[in-house]
């Protein structure tokens, strides 16, 4: 049966045309390629989770970290669904519809288009017990429990629904680029250093009384530089003590290839072992590609 099946492809790869064949020889390739490159991707993905240890969001160092706590909300406006109307902190919608054709042989052949796909581009929040992380999911490879599928017969032609969330306090694993931003630039700074030396102005009795060190009762270029110096530190312990209420820690895509950026409802470890497994059907995938073009080119040219 199997040398019967095997010689009956041998037949059809000798009768092709000689540009249908490369072109068939040129997809398998393609596919080949591209497994390969998946399986590197996701062994990457499962060795880079297995390795970074997990952090707290309060003493998280600046870069690459792994993060886990719950999914909530940011204020303002809910994050819905438009599919089910359910309110989440992420989605991913895709609408496809049925579409029938027939091949060169006249048989009737059926595939799914994509009429309508949408991710959420909203930001929201991991939390764990030390504090808060903004999450900014552009660009991230999501992976989720809540995952639907469902088809409707009863539009024509039939269309098929898939969407995917997370939703508010749902468990939520994280690894990207992790970075605390403060809400006072430089200019800002500036600005307050010089509101603060008119204030002093306004009250030269207590500026020389403070700053003028020779007794002339004026004071000189190194005297007022003192004084720019301690309103310097004055404003940079003010802003110290702000930076620290008003800090903003944000999780989000690194702009270097090696480092994924995932956020998943399922758990290290289970996500660790789905990566590997991706990673084993896709090196299958291109090893069975592989002998296809090498098998392909041998029957065809005899080598």
């Amino acid at each position: 049966m199997l040398d019967t099946l095997i010689a009956s492809f041998e037949g059809n790869i000798r009768q092709f045309d000689l540009a249908e064949f490369w072109l068939g020889l040129i997809v398998i390739s393609a596919l080949a390629l591209w497994a390969f490159f998946c399986m590197l991707r996701f062994y990457r993905y499962a060795h880079m989770i297995a390795i970074v240890p997990t952090a707290k969001i309060r003493s998280a160092a600046q870069g690459y970290v792994e993060l886990n706590g719950k999914a909530r909300l940011m204020d303002g406006p809910l994050i819905v669904s438009p599919l089910t109307g359910k309110v989440c902190v992420w989605y991913h919608y895709k609408i496809e519809e049925q579409v029938s054709h027939y091949d060169s042989k006249s048989f009737s052949k059926t595939h799914w288009r994509v009429v309508t796909e949408r991710t959420s581009e909203d930001l929201f929040l991991l939390e764990d017990d030390t504090g808060r992380c903004v999450i900014d999911p552009d660009n991230a490879d999501v992976i989720t429990r809540d995952k639907q599928i469902w088809l409707k017969h009863t539009v024509r032609p039939p269309r098929r629904y898939t969407e995917e969330l997370i939703t508010e306090h749902e468990f939520l694993y994280a690894i990207g680029l992790f970075k605390t931003l403060s809400s006072v630039d430089s200019k800002d700074f500036k600005q307050h250093v010089s509101h603060l030396l008119r204030q002093w102005k306004n009250n030269p009795n207590q500026l020389i009384h403070e700053f003028d060190s020779d007794g002339d009762r004026k004071l000189s270029e190194s005297e007022w530089e003192q004084a720019r110096l301690k309103a310097e530190r004055h404003i940079r312990r003010e802003h110290g003590q702000r930076e620290k209420l008003e800090q903003l820690n944000v999780l989000k895509s690194s702009p270097y290839k090696d480092q994924a950026f995932i956020l998943s409802t399922i758990p290290e470890t289970t996500l660790i072992k789905r990566y590997y497994h991706k990673a084993l059907a896709s090196m299958i995938g291109f090893f069975i590609s592989s002998g296809l073009v090498v098998w392909a080119t041998t029957v065809r040219f005899g080598m």
